[in-house]
């Protein structure tokens, strides 16, 4: 009827008997119960393995965990988190996220801090043995007050306590910017801790490998200590099929005979080509070909509808438009900032104020998704064909 108000409901996943889409959840935080849905590697093996040494033997662990962003690090500290907490042990989980060590410090330190209710019982007991609080703040006033030695072997005093403990330390690689006397300062602290390390206690880090690569030359005292070091590998192709196995039994409303139904197998191994077998990669790709495929009712998704899905936009508006919301901000950077690039992913973060490490891996997944081109050193910029359609919208 002329005039009427036509109201548009978004697309749904009902199509392909799905719930929704099961791919928008990428990092592991976020998901509940997410041991239903985790591939399983070599590596959970040998973690799991170690951390029942550790219980079984009320031995202490050292290990590190390398690998680029979206691999899978953080998922594989929060299993060693939750094995420990469900024995009753104490864990102190820190995600890095600054340069500064006595920030770093601080917080690991913080999360040795009792519920609330108990929070002045905890303060008096502590102010008893030689004023424990007045000399760690003492030492965490300064760069030039911070010992070390001293500050591990508190650390060692207080974790001690527990039949369990672990130090997990995430991100590793964002104290990289700190002068060189402070990650000194901060490694040195952390080599006597593992060195003097409690009976039942886990020491364990993540990195990116460019990272660890630098700290290693750094500070050979302190990896000589570690006992493993675990580097994450990508996933293989039949890993990707089990991954989109389990997220889509997940949210499965409708029974299938294909347990990968509405893909195919030439699309999956399509998209972990294109994902290069890193998870978070596949996962993103896995989501923006589902999310623009349930719009056209494309049924099967193929590696037809796949191409299709990913193929050059026709005009500079489409382009932006087919940008995900939460990437938009930077491509609209280099398009309108930077004209078209070639810029560096720093610059990029200093023109949003975001964190280098977040802007890197948006800018790496938008180069996978074929929005943008990268090249080894760092640089990002928008393909020719969108450099075209910016050249007529200026003619």
């Amino acid at each position: 009827m002329e005039g009427a108000l036509r109201i548009y409901a978004s697309p749904s996943y009902e199509v392909y008997g799905l719930s929704k889409n099961p791919f928008i959840e990428l990092a592991s935080e976020g998901i509940e119960d997410i041991e239903s849905i985790h591939v399983y590697q070599e590596v959970d093996m040998k973690i799991s393995s170690l951390i029942s040494d550790v219980i079984g033997n009320r031995s202490s662990i050292t290990f590190s965990i390398v690998g680029p962003l979206g691999m899978g690090k953080t998922q594989r500290l929060k299993s060693v988190a939750r094995a420990i907490e469900e024995r009753g042990g104490k864990v102190i989980y820190v995600k890095v996220d600054t340069t500064d060590i006595l920030k770093i410090t601080r917080d690991i330190f913080s999360a040795l801090k009792p519920p609330k209710n108990r929070t002045n019982i905890f303060l008096e007991n502590l102010s008893k043995k030689l004023g424990f609080i007045n000399r760690l703040e003492k030492m965490l006033s300064s760069v030039d007050e911070y010992k070390s030695r001293d500050i591990a072997e508190m650390l060692t005093q207080e974790l001690s306590k527990y039949q369990y403990s672990a130090l997990l330390l995430d991100e590793l690689e964002n104290m990289q910017g700190a002068n060189e006397k402070e990650k000194i300062l901060f490694f040195e602290m952390l080599r006597h801790f593992i060195s003097n390390m409690p009976p039942g206690s886990i020491f364990a880090f993540a990195c990116i490998p460019e990272a660890y690569e630098e700290y290693s030359k750094l500070f050979p005292a302190f990896f000589m200590r570690l006992h493993y070091e675990f580097k994450l590998r990508p996933m293989s192709y039949e890993e990707v099929v089990e991954l989109v196995k389990k997220r889509l039994a997940k949210v499965r409303i409708r029974d299938t005979a294909d347990p990968i139904y509405p893909f195919t197998e030439d699309a999956i191994k399509l998209i972990h080509e294109l994902g290069k077998g890193n998870p978070r990669q596949i996962l993103r790709l896995l989501n923006y070909v589902l999310s623009e495929a349930v719009k056209h009712k494309f049924d099967p998704i193929n590696e037809y509808v796949v191409t299709t899905i990913l193929e050059e936009p026709k005009s500079l508006d489409e382009y932006l438009t087919r940008i995900p919301t939460e990437f938009k901000p930077l491509v609209d950077v280099i398009v309108n900032k930077f004209k078209g690039g070639p810029v560096s992913y720093i610059e990029v973060a200093k023109e949003l104020k975001m964190p280098g490490t977040e802007v890197y891996e948006k800018l790496e997944h938008l180069v996978s998704l074929g929005f943008l081109v990268g090249d080894p050193r760092g640089n990002y910029k928008v393909p020719d064909y969108v450099r075209k359609f910016m050249e007529e919208e200026k003619a």
